[in-house]
């Protein structure tokens, strides 16, 4: 039998692991739970609309969006995307830090203004929860690239099932 300081101890640590296991659990479901509102913005508003192919660098990174003369351009490893308006260059930039290798973008820049913020808000809340997690620097690496493989196969695989949707000018 262990003595009373000892077992006091050991109860304590144990708690301890307890809630740091049940604050782990509920950030991974937190998580999970952004990954299916960002999947389920782009397959419910993105894809099921008039939309358009956007060719992007396919490696995760850290895009910057550049005021030019004429307009805005996204400039993502050694990629530049011209984009006619800055909502424009935002919805691509989410994708772009994601490594996505392509995307659809929406034809209708006023439905793509109302689809950014909650998109921003989505990847936001993931990279808090992320940071928020008492990890090393290469494990936190290691989690973030876990995490955007998941968001990048989640959003292949809502495209491969989702029904095609008329992209471009229709022709008769």
């Amino acid at each position: 039998m262990l003595p009373f300081h000892c077992t006091t101890a050991l109860l304590h640590h144990l708690r301890y692991d307890a809630a740091e296991m049940t604050e782990e659990v509920g950030t991974k479901m937190a998580i999970r739970q952004e990954i299916e509102k960002l999947s389920g913005i782009y397959g419910q508003e993105v894809l099921t609309r008039r939309n358009r192919a956007v060719s992007l660098p396919g490696r995760k990174c850290q895009p910057q969006i550049i005021d030019t003369f004429l307009g805005y351009e996204l400039k993502a490893l050694r990629k530049r995307i011209t984009c006619p308006d800055m909502s424009t260059a935002r919805y691509l930039k989410i994708f772009a830090e994601l490594g996505m290798p392509a995307i659809r973008a929406p034809y209708d820049p006023t439905h793509t203004i109302r689809l950014v913020p909650e998109l921003e808000k989505s990847l936001k809340r993931i990279k808090d929860l992320l940071h928020g997690e008492n990890l090393p620097p290469k494990g936190h690496q290691s989690e973030t690239r876990n995490i955007y493989r998941k968001i990048r196969d989640r959003l292949k695989r809502i495209e491969r099932t989702s029904e095609p949707t008329l992209s471009g000018p229709r022709s008769h």
